[in-house]
């Protein structure tokens, strides 16, 4: 990502709180048009999804095991910290 990009920083956590690995996150919905781009969590839950402009969006989540969420995240000038809880 480079430097003074937009982030949100989040984790995928599974119904009991646990960190999920291997998990896809992807753009459901925000302010402007979004690339169609997904990535997986690391194996202790964490991903870091680069956000074109500040606003609202949602993300969606979900994996194979655990199910599958979205969540709401406002995405402020320092960027976004978020938890998806799938289930």
């Amino acid at each position: 990502m480079k430097p003074g990009a937009l982030q949100v920083a989040g984790t995928g956590v599974d119904s009991a709180g646990q960190p999920v690995g291997g998990a896809t996150v992807m753009w459901v919905q925000g302010p402007v048009a979004l690339p169609d781009v997904a990535l997986l969590t690391q194996p202790d839950g964490r991903f870091v999804l680069g956000a074109p402009v500040v606003g609202h969006y949602t993300l969606g989540c979900r994996h194979d095991r655990h199910g599958q969420a979205t969540a709401a995240v406002a995405v402020e000038p320092q960027g976004a910290r978020v938890t998806i809880r799938l289930g």
